[in-house]
């Protein structure tokens, strides 16, 4: 996704695809894509759960849709978002890059009462917003 973004800002020329050969409807890699503030509220139920608790121990819970989104997707997501268009150029795979990965999240919905309730649809309309307005991040300039 900041890949995509600083295309889109006119910060790089394209964006490198590395695959186009997985048996994906499209070729691309799938990846779980989750909205900054669905993170955001992850941690926070995980926290609070730590705090209600008084031997927790070690828990892992994966945060994430759950649902799995192709690379060009998320690119045309993006686009449709931002009106830009977004120069690709498709690379080969790299090594060790996995076909599919997106999150079990079950565990964190049972646990924390926590689920993703962002798509792609608002995750990159609202990355667009912010990023259109800083271009460079939090910094004004290079």
């Amino acid at each position: 996704m900041p890949y995509i973004q600083q295309v889109a800002v006119g910060r790089l020329p394209e964006l490198n695809v590395y695959g186009k050969d997985y048996p994906t409807k499209d070729g691309s890699a799938i990846r779980d894509y989750i909205h900054v503030m669905d993170l955001a509220d992850g941690h926070i139920a995980a926290l609070r759960k730590l705090f209600a608790t008084e031997d927790i121990g070690c828990a892992a819970y994966n945060l994430g849709t759950g649902c799995g989104t192709s690379v060009l997707e998320m690119v045309a997501a993006f686009e449709k978002a931002s009106g830009k268009k977004i120069p690709v150029k498709l690379c080969p795979r790299r090594p060790g890059d996995a076909t599919a990965v997106y999150a079990s999240t079950e565990k964190a919905q049972k646990e924390l009462g926590w689920r993703a309730k962002y798509g792609i649809e608002e995750m990159c309309r609202d990355q667009w917003n912010w990023a259109s307005k800083n271009p460079y991040g939090y910094r004004s300039q290079p």
